[in-house]
Order: structure tokens, then C-alpha cells, then sequence
């Protein structure tokens, strides 16, 4: 049996969605934490160590993942053709742009 694509666009956002819900309370915490020991200052420790700086990563990669799968669900469902073609395009390419600055900023702050 085939399976279509928006079975596989579905599965993948409920995955996506459950490693956004149970990255939340980490990414959270652990900023927290951080912010009450040492102010701005804690925050930017704790982004420049190699564990927060991962996590921080991972749970931001899931945090714009998912807002990019919600946003194709919208064009999607309102729109046909080419400008479907482009919003789907345009909503991998602001997702893409922002990760990878986002992404430079951790690793320089916390590798380089």
C-alpha cells in the first residue's frame, strides 16, 4: 500500500511536535536556571558551554522545524500551483536562513 504524502507530512509533524514538547521543559529550565544563578551573564555561560549550546540547537532545530511544517499545512490548504510551489519554497528558505544563523551564533559562542 502507498502511502501519500501528507501521511508522511503528518507523521513528521507529530514527531517533530513531540521533540519540541519534550525539549520545552529542558531548554526552559535549564535557561532559567542559569539566568537566576548568574543574570545575562549565566544565560551567555551557559549558551557558550558545549552541552547547553547542543541542546539549545536541538530544541531551537525543532522549535523553527515545526513552525515551517505548520506553515506548509497553511499554504497547503489555501493555496494551488505556483504560488503553492512558492510558498512552500519560501516557508524551507526563511526556515533554512534563520537555523543556519542562529546555528552560527551558537557554535561560534560555544566552539570558537
Amino acid at each position: 500500500m502507498a502511502h501519500g504524502k501528507g501521511t508522511s507530512h503528518h507523521k513528521l509533524h507529530g514527531y517533530v511536535g513531540w521533540g519540541f514538547i519534550i525539549g520545552l521543559p529542558f531548554a526552559l529550565l535549564s535557561a532559567i536556571k542559569a539566568i537566576k544563578t548568574h543574570d545575562s551573564a549565566g544565560f551567555v555561560q551557559w549558551l557558550s558551554s558545549p552541552i547547553g549550546a547542543i541542546g539549545f540547537l536541538a530544541f531551537f532545530t525543532a522549535a523553527i522545524w515545526y513552525c515551517k511544517l505548520e506553515f506548509d499545512e497553511v499554504v497547503m490548504d489555501y493555496f494551488d500551483g505556483g504560488t503553492r510551489a512558492f510558498g512552500l519554497l519560501a516557508s524551507k528558505g526563511v526556515a533554512l536562513i534563520i537555523w543556519l544563523i542562529t546555528a552560527f551564533a551558537v557554535v561560534k559562542l560555544a566552539f570558537l
